[in-house]
């Protein structure tokens, strides 16, 4: 009957899921490609794993008790046969102080925090693998549709140079040119449309599905105050991270537990229920009784190898946490020099682009009076059309740097 709800969820689940893909191939909106992402990570997980796994077992603590119940028996006769004996029925059970009783609440509290950071984890994982897809993929899309541009234009030059060609009036040398300047287009767009069917397997796995969405840019972040060496406000983005609080937490988890065993709390509290009864041939005596064992808390409970231990796994956890620290501080400040450099080149190639058309439109006067003039003039005519495509292009760039910035900060999607 379980195997049967258990097939029954997945279903359930199942069916959820591809409602949720059929509804976000229409709305495209980022958020939820994470939740798909996270759904069908969940029912993979679920489909793997057998019912008898270990890992798909519930485990649990006792609220009162740090240990299993004892039970003891004992009977006891006499030598001398004089027809005496006791016999004796003791139940101890180990009970948690209050203290520990408190330390394991502030402990399941920890625990709750722990997986709730590692879901966000997750979800800052699979927004950084959906990211890295769609940007991969409308970058290799915006560079083939410059070169597209570019073959287009040089299809209409090269109509019109063969015709010219053809009465004698120019060189075939120039056809020849055109045609060797759309074998590179070909080459490049061979690896761009490999770039693309990549990027969007990639994307297909995460989501199942089969189109990218149109619009892919983070407006609603606004991060420009860690680009201006604005540390504090690093530093506060940075406390924020789900990968840094999960070491923060880690550390507490760690530091909570070795104080409850410096103190003592992990020693139960033991209470004794017991019957007793001692009987000869002129009297029978029985007795019932009720006894706890409590331990002295006088200076540590540690022992100086359990303290060696824990010192060294501190000092592990600290060195671990400067150096997860200091990664994504440097990531942040690099991918922050990184968007100021492409801004700074958005008007170096604007500029730029001015200059290469007013060159070609100048040289376009005299390229038809020798073949030197003509290469020169063809060279700079697609020199004027690659500053386009790269202007274009570091554009698109910014915004996937956006992107970048958001997730070196673990902000998802």
């Amino acid at each position: 009957m379980s195997a049967v709800k258990f097939s029954f969820k997945i279903c359930l689940l199942i069916t959820l899921a591809s409602g949720i893909f059929s509804h976000v191939a229409f709305s495209n909106e980022l958020p939820q490609l994470v939740q798909i992402s996270q759904a069908r990570l969940k029912a993979t997980q679920l489909n793997g794993t057998p019912l008898n796994d270990g890992r798909g077992v519930e485990l649990s603590s006792s609220t009162w008790l740090s240990g299993l119940p004892i039970i003891s028996l004992s009977y006891l006769s006499d030598l001398d046969n004089n027809n005496i004996y006791e016999q004796e029925v003791s139940l101890n059970l180990p009970m948690k102080s209050l203290s520990l009783h408190s330390s394991d609440k502030q402990l399941r509290q920890l625990t709750q925090a722990l997986q709730g950071q590692q879901v966000a984890l997750q979800k800052l994982y699979l927004s950084g693998l959906l990211r890295q897809s769609m940007w991969d993929h409308r970058i290799a899309s915006v560079k083939l549709s410059q070169l597209n541009r570019k073959a287009s234009l040089l299809e209409k030059l090269y109509a019109q140079q063969k015709q010219l060609s053809d009465v004698g009036e120019l060189p075939v040398v120039n056809l020849l040119l055109l045609e060797r300047e759309r074998v590179d287009i070909d080459l490049a767009q061979i690896d761009l449309k490999q770039q693309q069917a990549e990027a969007l397997s990639l994307f297909r796995s995460l989501t199942g599905l089969n189109e990218m969405p149109q619009k892919i840019e983070e407006d609603g972040h606004e991060i420009s105050q860690l680009e201006t060496n604005n540390f504090d406000a690093i530093h506060v983005a940075l406390m924020q991270h789900p990968l840094w609080q999960l070491q923060s937490l880690q550390q507490q988890q760690q530091l909570l537990m070795i104080k409850s065993q410096q103190a003592g709390e992990q020693d139960p509290w033991t209470l004794s229920l017991t019957a007793k009864e001692t009987a000869g041939d002129q009297f029978n005596d029985q007795h019932l009784g009720l006894g706890i064992s409590v331990p002295l808390g006088f200076g540590s409970a540690l022992s100086q190898s359990e303290l060696s231990i824990w010192q060294k796994d501190h000092q592990e956890q600290s060195l671990n946490s400067e150096r997860i620290y200091l990664e994504l501080k440097t990531q942040t400040e690099k991918l922050a020099m990184q968007q100021q450099s492409l801004r700074q080149q958005q008007q170096l190639l604007q500029r730029g682009l001015t200059l290469s058309r007013t060159i070609t439109e100048h040289l376009a006067k005299v390229k038809d009076q020798n073949q030197i003039g003509y290469e020169i003039w063809l060279r700079r005519y697609m020199d004027a059309l690659d500053t386009e495509s790269q202007l274009a292009l570091n554009q698109v760039s910014q915004q996937q740097l956006h992107s970048q910035q958001l997730q070196a900060l673990g902000i998802s999607l």
